[in-house]
């Protein structure tokens, strides 16, 4: 469920760049400020992409700092096991999410000035 809204929260903070970029662009009349935002989808579509990576990091370095009397098995084994019975559905939809803003965050980075000139 974590996962869910972290999607969200990305997907938010896209749409709020975006309308902020296109507001800028028509108040001063310079679409560069779109084009600019494009920058920031691609930096959000990379975080949650990657977002799945920190967790794993994340659990990894948990269990590797637990007492030496609680380790009874290889911390790598039990990493291992967590991964695999992961919701892997969520884990999914966070990679696509993230390529889906990584394509448009490219495209309005690249093209959002011509906007202006249509």
């Amino acid at each position: 469920m974590k996962s869910v809204r972290y999607t969200i929260k990305a997907y938010m903070a896209a749409l709020v760049t975006l309308a902020v970029g296109v507001v800028l662009s028509i108040d001063l009349d310079d679409w560069n400020w779109f084009s600019r935002s494009g920058s920031l989808i691609v930096v959000y579509g990379i975080i949650l992409t990657s977002h799945h990576i920190f967790v794993h990091m994340h659990n990894l370095n948990h269990l590797q700092h637990r007492r030496a009397s609680q380790i009874q098995r290889d911390w790598a084994k039990e990493s291992k096991y967590e991964f695999i019975h992961d919701d892997i559905e969520h884990t999914w939809m966070n990679e696509k999410s993230g390529l889906l803003m990584l394509v448009l965050g490219t495209l309005i980075w690249g093209f959002g000035d011509l906007i202006g000139i249509l």
